[in-house]
């Protein structure tokens, strides 16, 4: 199963949520998408797309007076038909913070355990292999190609950082 728990301040716009769960989850944002909260639609109105009677940027997870247990879902590339279930899984008292964090997870979409077997050995063999001509660089290309198909928390909480910060 493929799943993240994020923590996530009520003040955050569906359209941000979005953009949330498209670092969270390693996708692009190349596709339409919608919310189904409480029987209705949301998402971003396209020129060409679907229209949605509400501005997704002027909707906050606050409005909607969430309980703990609530389910709502996030569907993503209409035609792969990616679904996300969110489940409100803790309330807390509003506080000063505004960070997005993923404290745990579980696997990459579209990739499977198989997957993961030779961008890791990999980089085993360029870290066993390592001498003075070796740079970080080399090091870097490696990790993130196993980031790409292996869930990696603080690599996706480095992607939630920088889409916070756009």
């Amino acid at each position: 199963m493929i799943w993240r728990r994020l923590r996530i301040p009520g003040d955050i716009s569906l359209a941000n949520l979005h953009h949330i769960i498209q670092a969270a989850y390693g996708w692009d944002d190349d596709h339409l998408h919608q919310f189904h909260i409480y029987g209705k639609d949301y998402g971003l109105s396209y020129v060409g797309g679907i229209a949605f009677a509400d501005n997704a940027r002027e909707i906050f997870l606050d409005n909607f007076d969430f309980d703990v247990g609530d389910k709502f879902t996030y569907e993503y590339n209409f035609f792969v038909h990616h679904l996300v279930d969110i489940r409100i899984e803790n309330i807390q008292e509003k506080s000063s913070t505004t960070s997005v964090d993923c404290t745990k997870g579980n696997g990459i979409p579209g990739v499977s355990k198989h997957d993961e077997v030779e961008p890791t050995l990999n980089l085993l063999r360029a870290l066993v292999n390592m001498d003075e001509t070796t740079t970080v660089s080399d090091i870097r290309t490696l990790v993130d190609a196993l980031n790409a198909v292996r869930f990696n928390r603080h690599h996706i909480n480095q992607c939630l950082q920088a889409e916070i910060i756009k």
